[in-house]
């Protein structure tokens, strides 16, 4: 028998109903703290033992969208970043491009040799003489999380490739391995990749600077946000190479129409969409 006062997280773990982290997701999300309270009064009474997360995200997504349409599209980043897929290539470009507005200068898919076996690397990102070696997990599943076995194998790839550069005379660059993760990683991944010196960056973590911090700082959202793109225009626009609604709304009204097959007016409500994140 299901324990009272639960919801079923995307995982299908239970937890514990917790109203201040439902309030914060929603602060997170952009909306004021009287205005997530004020979400939360309204959808709480429909909150039952068995109520999903994913549920619960649906309800306190359309009462934003009664309040806001800016807030209920910034609330659907995490469904958005898992909507980058099938495949993590995409999740790869994307993150290359948001490493570059910080910054960074990178590559995609570079094939690196290390002192045992070559290995192939997702994003290569060099800034102020140190080379980040990249790995980027991509999940679109809900409650799939990057684990210790992933971080080992980071590591183990890293120190291969390190040790490979620290033979070459007159190498100045200093290297470190980069788990980056749209879902979250686990406690012992964490614990491990701290002992080592590693990076992460996932869903929430760190605390501070963590993934939703490096889109959200510089409005670096994934097209995938946008209610009026479908999947099949998704994944035109991803084949084009416009993955941020920066990248969309860079491009005029006829070049949209013209990639994406639309109607005027549909034109109209996806680059009204877009402006709505970009240009607040």
């Amino acid at each position: 028998m299901r324990p009272e006062g639960f919801v079923i997280k995307s995982g299908g773990n239970l937890e514990k109903i917790d109203p201040e982290k439902i309030i914060n997701s929603l602060v997170r999300s952009g909306s004021t703290r009287k205005q997530a309270e004020k979400a939360y009064d309204s959808i709480k009474d429909r909150i039952q033992d068995g109520t999903s997360t994913e549920e619960i995200h649906r309800m306190a997504h359309d009462f934003l969208d009664s309040m806001e349409h800016r807030l209920a599209i910034r609330y659907s980043l995490k469904k958005a970043m898992m909507d980058l897929g099938p495949q993590g290539f995409v999740f790869e470009k994307y993150i290359a491009r948001i490493l570059s507005a910080y910054g960074y200068s990178t590559k995609v898919g570079q094939t690196i040799s290390g002192c045992c076996i070559d290995h192939e690397v997702d994003v290569v990102a060099v800034r102020d003489n140190v080379v980040f070696l990249c790995e980027c997990k991509y999940h679109n599943h809900r409650g799939t999380y990057s684990d210790v076995k992933t971080a080992l194998y980071v590591h183990a790839r890293f120190m291969d490739i390190e040790k490979a550069y620290k033979n070459h005379s007159g190498e100045k660059n200093h290297y470190q391995g980069w788990l980056i993760t749209n879902t979250k990683a686990t406690g012992d991944a964490i614990k491990y990749a701290s002992c080592v010196k590693m990076k992460i960056l996932a869903w929430q973590y760190p605390e501070e600077r963590n993934l939703q911090y490096y889109i959200e700082h510089k409005k670096l959202y994934p097209v995938s946000i946008l209610p009026g793109i479908n999947k099949k225009n998704r994944l035109k626009l991803f084949s084009s190479g416009i993955i941020t609604v920066q990248d969309l709304i860079s491009l005029d009204a006829e070049a949209i129409m013209r990639l994406l097959s639309t109607d005027q007016n549909m034109t109209a409500k996806i680059i009204d969409e877009a402006a709505l994140l970009v240009n607040e």
